[in-house]
């Protein structure tokens, strides 16, 4: 009886080491998405004048699918004198040893599934 509380008292010990801290790693994924940002990192696109700046990625929702494996819900925005310009995002990112790394870069995916839309008709004149 002793030997399996302190088996018991082990393994849960054990869980709480080896568990994440949701805000070290939230931070982790914050700073890969900071150096998405970074201009120095961003290939140069040829516009010399344009009333657009540079694309930046702002995050929305961070989603842990499991320890080692996050979905981040951004959107890519340019931000202009007359408009902005957002196009939605998603990074699959993945925790390898030296921390974590972007496994899939989506653009254009909508949360939303698609709404069909009806063909227009026509009154006879």
């Amino acid at each position: 009886m002793v030997v399996m509380k302190w088996v018991v008292g082990l393994l849960l010990a054990s869980s709480s080491l080896w568990a994440a801290d949701p805000a070290k790693e939230r931070a982790a994924i914050d700073k890969v998405i900071a150096s998405l940002n970074d201009p120095k990192a961003q290939p140069a696109t040829g516009e010399v004048w344009s009333e657009m700046s540079r694309p930046i990625l702002v995050t929305h929702s961070v989603q842990f699918l499991s320890p080692k494996v996050a979905r981040v819900e951004a959107s890519r925005v340019q931000y202009g004198s007359v408009m902005t310009r957002s196009v939605p995002v998603v990074i699959l990112l993945e925790r390898k040893r030296g921390g974590w790394m972007v496994t899939s870069l989506t653009e254009g995916v909508d949360s939303m599934p698609p709404v069909p839309i009806q063909p227009a008709r026509f009154l006879p004149q």
